[in-house]
């Protein structure tokens, strides 16, 4: 996890990947133990959304309104 955000009451957790390895064991720890409803990952892959995680593609994070 690289950073938190907070929406209201809502502190969302943030990882930030430069690379294809995405494994986010940190981000997932965190919103296991903090009971996050969503965690927002940036990688180099494409845009989907998980059950507990949004991955959104590097190239669109400055456009990107969670």
């Amino acid at each position: 996890m690289d950073f938190v955000l907070q929406r209201k009451q809502a502190v969302i957790p943030i990882e930030v990947k430069a690379e294809e390895n995405l494994k986010a064991k940190s981000l997932k720890v965190y919103v296991e133990q903090f009971q996050s409803e969503k965690a927002i990952r940036f990688s180099m892959a494409d845009y989907r959304e998980q059950d507990w995680l949004v991955n959104v593609p590097l190239y669109a994070c400055l456009n990107f309104n969670y």
